[in-house]
């Protein structure tokens, strides 16, 4: 809020019979200023913190990854030759056990899983087939 409005609000309470006095004292208009003054700079910087957040999640947004289907995790493991199955598009055993094979072999952990550093190297396989 702006801060005429603020003192406005405030003033108008205190006019409207929310005091125990009819006149606002100096003192008390100068603790309402300053609370003002107080709340303004929280204000400014929420809004610059969520200004901030705003713009680290676009960042991010742009950084998303696809993560691929198994077909294509089925080919880019072929075409690496670590994959001779069929591509049926289903992870079973020979899928995952080529995945932790590629992944031993690029010297990440051998969990079976495609995580964003896996398929950040077995993707480039996937594109090897449609050149």
């Amino acid at each position: 809020m702006h801060r005429s409005l603020l003192i406005g609000l405030i003033l108008g309470l205190v006019l409207s019979g929310c005091a125990t006095t009819e006149s606002v004292s100096e003192l008390e208009l100068s603790r309402f200023r300053n609370r003002i003054s107080v709340l303004e700079e929280e204000l400014e910087q929420s809004q610059q913190k969520n200004l901030s957040l705003k713009e680290k999640l676009m960042a991010l947004e742009q950084v998303v990854i696809k993560m691929p289907t198994a077909a294509e995790i089925q080919t880019a493991l072929k075409n690496a030759n670590f994959y001779q199955g069929e591509i049926d598009g289903q992870i079973g055993s020979d899928t995952k056990e080529a995945i932790m094979k590629f992944q031993e072999a690029h010297g990440l952990t051998a969990d079976g899983v495609i995580g964003s550093q896996t398929w950040a190297i077995l993707g480039k396989y996937l594109k090897k087939q449609s050149e």
